[in-house]
């Protein structure tokens, strides 16, 4: 069996072969390809370091990473940071277990405090020596049906009220590109004020529906106001609906619900066989939400590296100690709260 060389993608000339790597590779991911090394660097300023595994000169595996750097959060190492999924590709036990040490040996280089792998599959980090795995995340995944009546036959009769009252309130859904990104944004910065969550710059969104293709934003509009928005990406045989938004003023409408079940109806449209409703907390009122739609839940596989007497890092909500800004973030101006978050969030993977 031939050797296994890790190489750092910048400076060679392994581009192409590491996008046909990561389209062949069973669990690979939207975001593992290299269009979001472009997109992830432009929209944050991270540097990102792409490992790639070599064997008998072809690629067997491949670990994109972000170092992020806060004086609020830390110094670390994210795969892969503001999305869903990353982590390791390897075609085998050996090469998962070279990339992962040589992850290692860039964290302890670059004096990074601990090593995030947001994988979607279970990996051999589960017993490796140094690494801890946390399983309190899951993706949300309806099995797409051709034929939207069956769905909506599945749902509960309660949740198809709902989506009846919203389309009697006068909802309209609409599928638009870059020309939606106002009203996307609009919706999504109330929503994450309203959560007490700072809010990703509007160019990040532009970014990728600018060099994502087939990415497209997903509007329910109320009297010509936008009041729920969702971005929606094509991955494989899949539609992935990683940030969802909808105005809690006109949540007795019922918009939300309403903008869950156009989401199913297109993706029985496109031909695809799942659509993902994104990574929840399980547990959290999210989740529970998701439910409702009849989706399989996907357990999610954290990885985390840590040095010796390290503790694994809690960036979520949840944390107490985080209460007190969450509370008084809710309580801003949406002009303040657009201006000062994306300088905040850009430290929040």
């Amino acid at each position: 069996m031939a050797s296994i060389e890790i190489v750092d993608l910048v400076g060679t000339r392994l581009e192409q072969a590491w996008d046909a790597y990561v389209a062949s590779a069973p669990n690979g991911s939207c975001y593992h390809a290299l269009v979001w090394r472009e997109i992830l660097s432009r929209s944050f300023g991270h540097d990102p370091y792409y490992l790639a595994a070599r064997a008998g000169g072809a690629i067997v595996g491949v670990l994109p990473l972000f170092e992020m750097k806060s004086w609020l959060f830390g110094h670390y190492l994210v795969s892969l940071p503001f999305v869903n999924y990353g982590g390791i590709l390897a075609d085998r036990p050996d090469v998962e277990a070279a990339l992962a040490e040589a992850a290692m040996h860039l964290a302890v280089r670059r004096g990074a405090g601990h090593i995030e792998l947001r994988q979607s599959f279970a990996s051999g980090l589960e017993s490796a020596r140094g690494w801890q795995v946390r399983h309190h995340k899951a993706a949300l995944v309806v099995p797409i049906e051709p034929d939207p009546e069956r769905h909506w036959v599945a749902l509960s009769s309660r949740l198809r009220g709902k989506v009846r009252k919203a389309e009697r309130a006068g909802a309209v859904f609409s599928r638009a590109g870059t020309d939606g990104l106002d009203r996307f944004y609009r919706v999504f910065a109330k929503n994450m004020r309203d959560l007490g969550t700072p809010v990703h710059r509007p160019q990040f969104f532009r970014t990728i529906l600018e060099r994502v293709r087939g990415a497209q934003i997903l509007l329910v509009e109320l009297d010509g106001r936008p009041v729920a928005a969702a971005l929606a990406i094509p991955s494989r045989d899949t539609i992935e609906l990683p940030w969802i938004a909808s105005d809690y003023d006109v949540s007795s409408r019922y918009v939300n619900e309403f903008l869950y079940w156009k989401a199913i109806e297109m993706a029985c449209g496109a031909g695809v066989r799942h659509l993902d409703l994104g990574r929840s907390t399980i547990g959290a009122g999210t989740y529970t939400f998701k439910l409702q739609w009849q989706p399989e839940v996907v357990p999610l596989f954290w990885s985390y590296w840590l040095p010796a007497g390290g503790t694994l890092p809690e960036l979520a909500p949840t944390n107490p100690k985080f209460a007190l800004a969450i509370t008084c973030w809710k309580k801003l101006p949406i002009r303040v709260a657009n201006g000062i978050g994306p300088h905040i969030v850009r430290n929040i993977p």
